[in-house]
């Protein structure tokens, strides 16, 4: 794989924080070996430093590699510390999820192949563990068949050349913090952007993850019959705004992260 020279600077930069973190990062094999730069990329993105995880979300952008995995161990990860679980808790699912994470990094989306990983995985499990790590890749399968999922649907919405009103898209983004927003959309907005603060995101980019917040939120807005449904229909229309590769890929993460506050707070909002 050819990089140009921006890339290879932020490769560098990558292989430079990791050392620190989880040891060193060759950065030719990263190039020239999928499966090697699978293993660094995952272990990068079970770190604890925010800043080598953002950089890790960037370089497999760059590299194509990992993108959907990667997102689904940090909304998962993620998942955990917002329902408050335990330091033990969070350090021992990350453990188990460096080994199921590489395993099912080239395997095709479906439940029959990830069952076939987990199943490889727990034969070498401590009888002690197994429950916990049976329960543990039976939840992340959701965060990760519904990245996949994701990711397909938007490729296939691509080629089918969807109908996009790409001049009002520019426009509302072009205006999108003179919008007003009402009570119901800020909350999942307030709380998609305090969350990221709370887990180390720099300022400038919990600006930009906001932005993007914003922007979907005024797209999901007309339609709330089907919340799944309609989550999925305004990523498709908007995605193409967006047309440096790195950017869409950027989209679609902040899209994934936001997901889950939005979807709570539709979901409870019908409830009551």
């Amino acid at each position: 794989m050819t990089l140009n020279n921006q890339n290879l600077i932020a490769l560098s930069k990558f292989a430079l924080k990791a050392k620190r973190h989880i040891g060193l990062v060759m950065t030719k094999e990263m190039t020239t070996n999928q499966h090697y730069a699978n293993d660094m990329l995952i272990k990068a993105t079970l770190s604890d430093d925010q800043e080598l995880i953002e950089l890790t979300k960037k370089i497999s952008i760059e590299l194509n590699l990992g993108v959907e995995v990667i997102a689904a161990i940090e909304a998962y990860i993620n998942s955990l510390i917002a329902k408050g679980a335990s330091e033990q808790c969070i350090l021992d699912s990350k453990h188990f999820l460096g080994k199921l994470a590489q395993n099912i990094a080239f395997i095709p989306s479906d439940g029959a192949a990830y069952r076939q990983v987990v199943a490889g995985l727990l034969s070498d499990t401590a009888i002690e563990k197994r429950a916990f790590n049976i329960q543990l890749a039976r939840e992340f399968y959701a965060f990760w068949i519904n990245q996949n999922i994701l990711a397909d649907e938007i490729s296939e919405a691509h080629m089918a050349g969807a109908d996009i009103h790409k001049e009002e898209l520019v426009a509302l983004w072009n205006n999108i913090e003179q919008e007003f927003f009402s009570d119901d959309e800020t909350r999942p907005l307030t709380t998609y952007t305090d969350f990221m603060r709370r887990v180390g995101v720099s300022a400038r980019d919990v600006h930009i993850r906001q932005k993007i917040a914003k922007f979907l939120t005024v797209e999901l807005r007309y339609d709330d019959s089907n919340p799944e449904d309609t989550y999925r229909d305004s990523i498709n229309r908007t995605q193409h705004l967006f047309l440096r590769p790195d950017l869409k890929a950027f989209f679609l993460i902040v899209s994934r992260e936001f997901y889950r506050f939005w979807i709570d707070h539709a979901q409870n909002k019908r409830r009551n």
